[in-house]
């Protein structure tokens, strides 16, 4: 998918004005997820932003999993450059279910969190007014998870705290809980089943996710939206999936040879081959997934049905390739759309 048409993201521009005059809503604030481990902004990107008039990252500062019987930080961040310095950064920090299940000390591994957080902020110069914690936590893990949430905001003092929220954890809070934050974000993509042949798109599923939201569906904290602008290529052997090509591009399998294509977004590997660093069967099948422009005005529509006021939409993730694939003006069209429907 690439689109790059200026005078489509002007008109958008001029109807996104008319909604929101029509709506009264006050737009939310659009920002973006830094989900790489080296953070050196692209002039590309950097243009992207200020075009979009983004004054927020969420930058993602390390994960925490499970390995060895401890908990392991990986891919810690490293910063480059100076062009995030003109950006609030979020340091956000992505921790595995299976570190709770296995019996991670909520406490012991909040004091090691805060510390890198702090030693990182103060290597940088960084003076973050928010942390956010993401974690797919389960009714069986949403205690030490809690616990790990109230620990880690008395350890970093009064900055705010955010947690990412999934579909099943909106719907169900009676068997996930609510998390003792000061704001949630709706995590709306990577909503299908990514194991499935049949899936007609995991990344943004509309008619999925719609079975999760409820009009006038409150939440016991108040939401934020994230929505995907990213694409993948999931290869299936023997009908299982194999692995997973982020960021490829779709135009690429087109004129691969031995691949013959299916139906959209749907391909058959007729010869061994090469892609983008995979080795690829005879047999193997193939699916190219990303969030299509009409898929997100959709996702928009369903979101503004919840009970809820967003104060930011956020999109997943800052990357000058895909975000290539999008026009501008995207982000802030969908941004004015949620506030005339809300």
């Amino acid at each position: 998918m690439q689109i790059n048409l200026r005078g489509l993201g002007l008109l958008w521009c001029l109807l996104a004005l008319a909604a929101c005059q029509k709506g009264g809503g006050v737009p939310p604030q659009v920002a973006y997820y830094h989900w790489k481990s080296v953070v050196d902004l692209s002039a590309g990107e950097v243009e992207r932003l200020n075009g979009e008039g983004v004054r927020r990252l969420y930058v993602k500062y390390m994960d925490v999993d499970w390995e060895g019987g401890q908990a392991v930080p990986k891919a810690p961040v490293e910063f480059r450059g100076d062009a995030w310095r003109a950006f609030e950064i979020v340091p956000t920090v992505f921790i595995t279910n299976r570190t709770f299940l296995e019996g991670a000390n909520p406490r012991v591994l909040a004091g090691q969190v805060a510390r890198f957080l702090s030693e990182a902020n103060e290597a940088n110069g960084a003076a973050p007014t928010e942390y956010q914690f993401d974690c797919d936590w389960s009714g069986a893990t949403r205690l030490p998870y809690f616990a790990f949430l109230e620990e880690v905001r008395r350890l970093l003092g009064g900055a705010a705290l955010s947690v990412t929220i999934r579909l099943h954890q909106l719907r169900y809070p009676e068997q996930a809980g609510v998390p003792p934050a000061d704001r949630g974000v709706l995590m709306y993509y990577n909503m299908g089943d990514i194991s499935s042949l049949e899936e007609p798109n995991s990344i943004l599923n509309n008619r999925t996710g719609a079975r999760y939201l409820q009009a006038g569906q409150g939440y016991a904290l108040p939401l934020d939206y994230a929505l995907p602008v990213f694409s993948w290529v999931l290869a299936y052997r023997l009908g299982e999936l194999k692995f997973i090509l982020n960021q490829a591009e779709c135009a690429a399998l087109d004129t691969l040879a031995g691949v013959e294509k299916l139906k959209e977004g749907q391909y058959q590997v007729g010869q061994n081959t090469y892609f983008g660093y995979h080795y690829l069967n005879a047999g193997d099948r193939l699916r190219c997934e990303s969030a299509s422009l009409a898929a997100l005005e959709e996702a928009v529509r369903q979101l503004s049905k919840i009970q809820n006021q967003s104060e930011q939409l956020i999109f997943y993730h800052l990357d000058e390739k895909a975000l290539g694939g999008y026009p501008p003006g995207l982000a802030q069209h969908l941004a004015e759309q949620l506030a005339g429907a809300q």
